[in-house]
């Protein structure tokens, strides 16, 4: 998983990106870039990474992200390994916040978009019947072409900005604020974190990722995410579980041991703490969606 810096250019006779994407799986490890992402997910799931925030997506998943946020989407094994062949196809609109911040924005019509787009920096994912209503949105922008495109895109975010029904990727401690080298080095934290977060885990051995001792680990981690490192990690187990109970139906407690947990009592606590339900509410309320 090599991290990267995402430089992407429009067409000259184009002020907004616009990607329809159809591969076997979601390629793009965890990366930045300056543009305001739109994702809508037509087909696939996985795990999301935005932030300090992880999440499962489904066929019909749609966010916004804002400029610079570190962002992942990861789909699920089973397409990455070629035993699922029926691929992902994706929607994405990037665009720079600037084409915005003319006196245009700054119309009263404009303030509900103006608004929203700061609040983009925690990364917005929708639900409910809104995610439909804006999944119908984005097709039919991407049907369109010109001025168009851009009418039907300011219309769009003028229905994010006025739903309620949606929730934050990042939790409100995440600082999005991160220089070229800190993204650098924060992902080698990241980096071992994702491939050993079902094993047991030395605060020693990931602070010795980036070479400092475990006491400024400790600081640089809380500043970088609002959390401390053990509930970073623990909601990253956790998130793990939600997949292997749900996708895989496997048995809370198989679930518990193969997310990193080997004390079914502590899985529970945290759990209960990090998603609000205990693991059978959880199954049971995925269930009902």
């Amino acid at each position: 998983m090599k991290p990267f810096y995402q430089k992407l250019a429009a067409l000259p006779t184009e002020s907004v990106i616009f990607f329809d994407e159809e591969r076997p799986h979601f390629a793009v490890p965890w990366h930045f870039h300056p543009e305001i992402e739109i994702l809508y997910v037509v087909k696939s799931s996985g795990t999301s990474y935005v932030g300090d925030g992880i999440h499962r997506f489904t066929d019909g998943e749609i966010s916004i992200i804002g400029e610079n946020v570190p962002h992942w989407w990861k789909s699920d094994r089973k397409y990455s390994d070629g035993s699922d062949k029926s691929g992902m196809k994706a929607l994405i609109i990037q665009f720079r916040k600037e084409i915005f911040e003319s006196n245009f924005i700054k119309l009263p019509e404009m303030n509900a978009i103006g608004d929203f787009l700061k609040k983009s920096q925690r990364g917005i994912q929708f639900g409910g019947k809104s995610r439909k209503i804006l999944g119908e949105q984005i097709a039919r922008i991407f049907q369109l072409s010109g001025i168009s495109r851009i009418t039907e895109l300011i219309l769009l975010l003028d229905m994010m900005a006025n739903t309620k029904e949606y929730k934050y990727h990042s939790s409100l401690g995440y600082s999005k604020t991160i220089n070229t080298f800190d993204f650098y080095r924060f992902n080698k934290i990241h980096e071992h974190i994702i491939l050993n977060f079902n094993k047991p885990i030395k605060l020693e051995d990931v602070a010795g990722t980036v070479n400092i001792s475990p006491t400024a680990f400790c600081r640089y981690f809380k500043k970088h995410t609002g959390k401390t490192f053990l509930s970073f990690l623990n909601e990253m187990r956790i998130g793990q579980a939600c997949k292997l109970m749900v996708d895989g139906k496997m048995p809370v407690s198989m679930a518990s041991l193969e997310s990193g947990f080997n004390n079914l009592s502590h899985f529970n606590d945290q759990f209960k703490r990090v998603m609000k339900l205990t693991p059978t509410e959880y199954i049971s309320a995925f269930k009902k969606d």
